[in-house]
C-alpha cells in the first residue's frame, strides 16, 4: 500500500475531519480521498499539494521524504 495515503488517512483522523470534510477542503470528489487513502490510487502532485495545505503538513512529510 502507498504510505502516503496512510499518512493522509492518519493526518485526517488526528484533525477529527472527514474524508467529505477533506474532498471539500481539496476541491475532489470524495471517493478520490478514499482511492488515495485505500492505495487504489496515487493521485497527483496538484491534488496532493492541496491536501498536504488541508492537512497543514508539507508535502515532503505527506509523500514521505520527510521524517515525522
Amino acid at each position: 500500500m502507498d504510505k502516503s495515503g496512510v499518512r493522509i488517512k492518519t493526518l485526517r483522523k488526528r484533525l477529527h475531519m472527514t474524508q467529505k470534510q477533506l474532498a471539500e477542503l481539496v476541491d475532489i470528489d470524495e471517493s478520490m480521498i478514499n482511492k488515495i487513502e485505500n492505495g487504489h490510487s496515487t493521485g497527483s502532485v496538484q491534488t496532493l499539494t492541496k491536501i498536504a495545505a488541508a492537512l497543514g503538513v508539507s508535502i515532503n512529510k505527506l509523500i514521505g521524504e520527510q521524517s515525522d
